[in-house]
């Protein structure tokens, strides 16, 4: 299925109102103090670059694509981790904590002149990186009223966040292809294409069901998006190395005079959707909030 960014692109913008949303309300009362959460769960993810559009031309073997082109798709990887957080006030707070992020993409298409052997034969291939993050975010948290009888509240974050990658990976699923990367170069470190450090954005919003005094449920969407560009053009390839190593890492490609100077290619950045479940754990009361100066005011006759 060919990449569709427009989907990535409308979850950001309904998270980022909702959030703005949120952040303009002033609530009555919420739940103050420090927690633990634990969460986790299935990420939609992608490597978007727009110089990986696909572009195709039909023929009387249906629609194929040519000199290389890529046809790009999404693929689903897992994150999950521990936050902590302090929610200063009533209504507001901070979160920050450690978890782990599975990156990736998927790539679809065909190929000509497969390591420049003048093969003008059409090859279909599918391949796959996977990239495993460790990250850190600093984000700040606004929290919807939570009364004495309530059960149910809605927590909105978004912030700042660092991410290590720790590995990865690459694959060629389909074997019309004569060789690929990580066979020909087995002691090459892929991951030295790519910068071990990543920068970025997070926002998400969450429902929190009270259990216990001390306990909650939470279910929530969770957006996080690179502000950087996460490929290293610094690394020396081998002399003899063959295009597959060329950006995206593994994606089998012809010569193209657009990637031939990886300079002038857009920058890549990693995007995720997550959907998780947690449980919080309070660890300690917040300050009660300060009486109104006409709460001990005797009502009016």
């Amino acid at each position: 299925m060919p990449m569709n960014k427009s989907i990535f692109k409308k979850l950001q913008a309904i998270i980022f109102y909702i959030c703005l949303f949120f952040c303009t309300i002033q609530f009555a009362k919420a739940q103050s103090g420090q927690f633990i959460q634990f969460w986790g769960g299935p990420q939609y993810v992608g490597m978007l670059n727009f110089d990986d559009n696909h572009t195709t031309t039909t023929t009387g073997q249906g629609t194929v694509t040519f000199l290389g082109e890529e046809i790009t798709t999404e693929t689903y990887r897992a994150g999950g981790g521990i936050d902590y957080i302090n929610n200063f006030s009533q209504n507001y707070g901070y979160q920050t904590g450690i978890y782990y992020s599975g990156q990736g993409q998927k790539y679809e298409g065909y190929v000509t002149n497969y390591y420049n052997k003048l093969d003008s034969s059409i090859r279909h291939y599918t391949s796959q990186v996977t990239m495993d993050y460790i990250r850190v975010p600093f984000m700040f948290r606004f929290n919807s009223i939570l009364d004495d009888n309530d059960r149910i509240n809605v927590s909105i974050f978004m912030g700042l966040q660092a991410g290590y990658l720790f590995g990865m990976t690459m694959s060629t699923t389909n074997s019309n292809i004569p060789d690929s990367s990580a066979n020909k170069y087995k002691n090459f470190n892929i991951r030295q294409l790519y910068n071990a450090i990543d920068f970025g954005l997070g926002a998400g919003a969450q429902f929190n069901v009270k259990l216990s005094e001390k306990l909650s449920l939470n279910l929530g969407i969770r957006f996080d998006r690179s502000i950087v560009n996460i490929e290293n053009h610094s690394v020396t390839l081998p002399d003899d190395a063959p295009l597959t190593l060329l950006y995206p890492v593994s994606t089998l490609k012809s010569d193209r005079e657009s990637h031939t100077d990886i300079e002038v290619r857009m920058p890549t950045q990693n995007i995720s959707v997550n959907v998780f479940l947690g449980l919080t754990v309070k660890l300690k009361n917040g300050k009660p909030p300060k009486p109104h100066p006409t709460d001990d005011l005797p009502p009016e006759q």
